[in-house]
């Protein structure tokens, strides 16, 4: 075995004893306070993964006997997966008047975030009121963006997110208040499977199954903006729109846009450009990759992005999760039912079984005409019209 190997397997071994440990600790957490099993499957699920700062968390609550204490910060980590050092660990309800709630979509959920950043920190040190006042001395916060075919989603595209936000916040001093996912034009999907043209997702569909994976989320949202244009475009021009669209709602705030990909794609990428342009850019790979990045940019290249290593022990579905192989798995979706849940979760497993979508990649059911075209609240968007 090659030094690199053994060091993996050592991590391995001390990963599968933490979360064994976890496991634990999560056991004595739900003897004191009562945990619903959905909420105690889903907790089990951020052990597996580590997603966000869930180790320390649980360890730091592990000792804890009140259970009114247990239930909000058990209730903040599923509902976020990450109890950031940016945000409190009890969210304030904002009253239904709260000018928050006039920001519309796909902005709200920030909007809401910089209002709960704002609220944790000292009246004397934040010269806004609210996110859409306009203070003095602008205040710097970082989105992450990441685009891509989606052809399906699936839950490493999620997980990328969590583990992109779990490196920035405990690396640079500026919270992650948002991320957007941003599917590409059906053209630039149709050309990827002009092989299989009928394995393509749909517009219509594969917005909703983000939107679906997306919906339990308080910080990731769906962009419609660059499927809605008349063309295909690049991630520059979805950076940008990202970048000028947050700054022109909340001016107050300076947007450093950072985009999140996998390893396949980073190698695509113009580095200079994303530079130039004031962009950054996290590669999130498992360690077995992160040589074959750093062979394929070059040691000066490499140095353009943070690459940052995903060492979650992952179920062995999850793990192996790609669009493709979530596709082959949905021609024969009764056989692989479980499968195909380990990998998209739950939600958009329903979605897929409701419209059907396993058995129209197969060939046994035609796409129709509505599966083809946008639905009713897709097209206030829509750049182009339709034929």
């Amino acid at each position: 075995m090659t030094p690199n190997t053994l060091k993996i397997l050592r991590q391995t071994a001390q990963q599968a004893i933490e979360r064994n440990r976890l496991y634990q600790i999560l056991k004595r957490l739900s003897t004191i306070a009562t945990i619903p099993e959905d909420e105690l499957m889903l907790l089990k699920k951020l052990v597996d993964g580590e997603i966000g700062d869930v180790i320390k968390f649980l360890v730091d609550i592990e000792a804890e006997q009140s259970v009114t204490v247990i239930r909000d910060k058990l209730a903040v980590l599923v509902k976020d997966g990450s109890p950031s050092k940016h945000r409190s660990l009890v969210r304030p309800a904002l009253p239904r008047y709260h000018p928050v709630w006039s920001i519309q979509y796909p902005l709200l959920k920030v909007a809401q975030n910089l209002e709960q950043l704002r609220s944790t920190k000292d009246d004397s040190k934040v010269a806004a009121s609210s996110p859409t006042a306009s203070p003095s001395k602008k205040t710097d916060v970082i989105v992450l963006v990441s685009s891509g075919a989606y052809n399906p989603i699936h839950m490493l595209h999620i997980r990328s997110f969590y583990v992109a936000r779990q490196y920035v916040e405990s690396n640079y001093k500026f919270p992650v208040v948002g991320a957007f996912i941003s599917p590409s034009h059906d053209t630039y999907v149709r050309v990827k499977n002009r092989r299989n043209p009928r394995e393509m997702i749909t517009k219509r569909h594969r917005l909703a199954l983000i939107e679906t994976a997306v919906a339990s989320s308080s910080w990731i949202e769906v962009d419609k903006w660059e499927i809605t244009r008349r063309r295909v475009l690049d991630y520059l021009s979805t950076l940008t729109h990202v970048r000028e669209m947050c700054e022109s709602h909340f001016p107050q705030y300076r947007f450093h846009v950072m985009y999140v990909c996998g390893c396949n794609t980073v190698v695509k990428l113009s580095h200079s450009a994303l530079r130039d342009e004031g962009f950054g850019c996290i590669t999130v790979c498992r360690p077995t990759q992160t040589d074959m990045v750093i062979k394929h940019l070059g040691k000066t290249l490499a140095k353009t992005t943070t690459i940052v290593e995903d060492t979650g022990v992952l179920p062995c579905d999850l793990e192996r999760a790609t669009s493709f192989r979530v596709r082959q798995a949905l021609t024969k979706v009764g056989a692989n039912a479980c499968n195909i849940e380990m990998m998209v979760g739950k939600p958009v497993f329903q979605y897929f079984v409701k419209h059907e979508i396993g058995d129209k990649i197969a060939g046994k059911v035609s796409w129709t005409d509505d599966d083809k075209h946008w639905r009713q609240e897709d097209l206030t968007y829509v750049e182009y019209t339709e034929s």
